[in-house]
């Protein structure tokens, strides 16, 4: 039988000494179809989860590293190796991280150990364990439709860090490092729409380097892995209503049904602070993350919620609510009408039924620039989730599907006293379910419906 070809590979030797002068010998290899510019290693010492963060240029084939570890015989490391290939765009400069390897180490008086870096995978951890507290950095994600996302470190620092930053989005990983005193600057890069995007930043102090050659940071804190999801493009979002849609006409005949009034529930509070102190205006507010997360409207556009679901045995809403104990009606046409304009937002559901959201907005709003710009826009007269009907005699009635909860987000004030005074609206209680109030952050869509999920 014939031999086996060796496949050829790129090494290094990397010899870390302590102060005591204990060394970690590392033999890091690779395929020879991975081309990169930096080795990046960090080192983690599981007795506090410190850790220390050392770049190396890839042309240095052996090198020694002095650092201010203590390898004593008690201690276990976890190494993560990166082979980084660096970039620079027009956007900024950053590295992909093209291979990568990591080892648990234990130390005795004199360690050699093998490090293979492999192709990334989709599953790869990011380097510190998320659940670790050493000096949590507190991290937070700034997102601007179209496509704009922005770190904020949301901490000031009285001298210069250096900051790691890792990106995640499925089997890409990417990092890049700021200087500064703080970190509040875009990502370098641009993200794919609709996508998941995981993040963990490094905070740290510079102990050493040799320009060219190498440079050591040791960690002074770090934040938790946090995930968002990037927005859904205007490409994306007609996607989604094309799911919608697909599921709409799995019957031949849309369960279309006439419906007099909008509703939506709230609590007493609410309802009390409206007419006592907002001279009746019910003000609109903006939209959670509810429902799909990468929705452009979320956190963007304000407006208020009705529903248009009647039981379709008893032509009546639901007698109970999540959101509630007290229920507002008012007259469908009041808001819906021709001179308004209509546009899909949202496809999802929560395990159950399926929601459509629709934006609802007078035609003089200047709401209607981002909705055009952003969201798929409906015929008012004709599409299967709500519409106008025209009758015999010239009046209009409002069509609602009841195959799906069909959600109106309206973007102007409405009035509740003068509604209540002109009765064009009423109110009356209802039983609550559950906690009886929604969520202030929303409650995001079921992640693994085959339905409501863009591929």
């Amino acid at each position: 039988m014939a031999a086996l070809k060796e496949v050829p590979s790129w090494c290094w030797s990397v010899k870390l000494e302590d102060e005591a002068q204990h060394l970690i010998d590392l033999k890091i290899s690779c395929p020879i179809c991975f081309l990169f510019d930096v080795v990046f290693i960090v080192l983690v010492d599981t007795s506090d989860f410190s850790s220390t963060n050392m770049f190396i240029n890839s042309h240095c084939g052996e090198i020694t590293i002095s650092l201010n570890n203590s390898f004593n015989p008690k201690k276990t490391f976890i190494l993560y190796v990166y082979g980084l290939k660096t970039i620079i765009s027009s956007t900024g400069q950053y590295d992909w991280v093209v291979c990568y390897g990591n080892k648990e180490i234990k130390c005795i008086e004199e360690i050699q150990t093998n490090v293979p870096l492999k192709e990334i995978e989709e599953d790869i951890h990011l380097p510190l364990l998320s659940t670790v507290t050493q000096g949590t950095l507190p991290l937070t994600v700034h997102r601007q439709p179209p496509s704009l996302y922005r770190l904020d470190v949301n901490t000031m620092f009285t001298d210069e860090k250096y900051f790691i930053v890792f990106v995640k989005v499925k089997n890409q990983l990417r990092c890049y490092n700021v200087s500064g005193r703080c970190l509040n600057k875009p990502f370098p890069f641009e993200l794919p729409s609709a996508s998941s995007v995981h993040c963990k930043v490094l905070c740290a102090c510079r102990q050493q380097q040799i320009v060219g050659r190498i440079f050591v940071t040791a960690t002074v804190s770090h934040s938790h892995e946090i995930s968002f999801k990037t927005f859904l493009s205007q490409v994306d979002t007609y996607r989604l209503y094309n799911l919608a849609i697909a599921f709409g006409t799995m019957k031949s005949i849309p369960n279309m049904r006439p419906i007099q009034y909008f509703y939506r529930n709230k609590s007493v509070e609410y309802f009390h602070v409206i007419l006592s102190y907002l001279n009746g205006e019910m003000r609109p507010y903006l939209k959670s993350n509810g429902g799909e997360q990468g929705s452009v409207v979320n956190g963007r556009l304000s407006g208020l919620f009705f529903s248009t679901y009647t039981d379709t045995a008893t032509n009546l809403p639901s007698p109970c609510s999540y959101y509630g104990p007290i229920r507002l009606y008012l007259k469908s046409l009041i808001m819906f009408n021709p001179q308004c304009n209509l546009y899909f937002a949202d496809f999802y559901c929560h395990y159950k039924r399926h929601h459509v959201t629709v934006i609802l907005v007078p035609k003089l709003s200047t709401h209607n620039i981002f909705c055009r710009q952003y969201l798929t826009e409906l015929n008012i007269f004709y599409n299967p989730y709500l519409c106008l009907r025209v009758e015999c005699n010239g009046a209009f009635t409002v069509m609602a599907n009841m195959d799906v909860t069909v959600e109106v987000f309206y973007t102007e004030t409405m009035n509740v006293k003068r509604a209540l005074e002109l009765k064009y609206g009423f109110i009356v209680e209802t039983p609550t379910i559950g906690k009886g109030f929604a969520k202030p952050s929303g409650t995001p869509k079921n992640p693994d419906c085959n339905i409501c999920n863009l591929k």
